[in-house]
């Protein structure tokens, strides 16, 4: 169910061209500047460019995530579906953990898209095996978020721009604290701290908006 349930948003937002490419223009119209900044005249010295990078990296995902986010869950309670899996045999956590993953597949080529114009725009490597994962975490905890969130629009009285303030309300903590470990991988460290929060947070995600379906 959970598969069935993830094939048919990604098949149902595959549809949509116009937004995928929405979001990769949003996506290079943000990795341009920070290449110039980078490489262009005038740009900023060699060891603050992952920081450059990293800032730009968790716009990026915060942008996406929002627009994102928004877009498939709302588009359900738009046609009702959501509401009729509601009351459907599927379990709340299960319908939760399927908008998690089709975020995280969108979030993941988008992110990764960031990090490689920024590096070709610029002519330097700014993808190491620590910063990959990195993303990978990035898109999760987001991913998560950004379910978390739409699903508070949905069942509860919180308005969209309440909501836009909780998505960068629980988004700045995670990522304020993990932009200094984000530079040390991007410079080649292999220490991976940020991994956890977004496990557990990953959890968290699904049990609240487990609660929220149910009431």
């Amino acid at each position: 169910m959970l598969l069935a349930l993830v094939k048919k948003d990604v098949k149902e937002e595959l549809r949509r061209k116009h937004e995928i490419i929405a979001i990769f223009s949003l996506v290079a119209s943000l990795a341009l500047p920070a290449a110039y900044l980078i490489s262009g005249p005038g740009s900023v010295l060699p060891q603050d460019a992952p920081y450059l990078v990293v800032l730009g990296q968790q716009a990026v995902s915060l942008l996406v995530t929002a627009l994102l986010g928004f877009v498939l869950i709302l588009r359900e309670a738009e046609r009702g579906t959501i509401y009729a899996l509601k009351l459907a045999p599927v379990l709340p956590e299960v319908t939760v953990l399927s908008k998690i993953i089709v975020l995280f597949l969108f979030l993941v080529p988008s992110n990764f898209a960031y990090a490689l114009l920024v590096s070709f725009f610029a002519s330097q490597a700014f993808l190491t095996p620590g910063y990959a994962l990195y993303l990978l975490s990035l898109s999760l905890y987001m991913a998560s978020l950004g379910a978390l969130v739409s699903f508070m629009i949905i069942y509860t009285d919180v308005g969209t721009l309440l909501a836009s303030v909780a998505l960068a309300a629980l988004s700045a903590p995670y990522l304020f604290s993990t932009a200094p470990q984000a530079v040390d991988a991007l410079r080649g460290s292999l220490s991976t701290p940020f991994v956890f929060s977004p496990i557990g947070f990953l959890i968290v995600s699904v049990l609240l908006g487990k609660f929220l379906v149910e009431i």
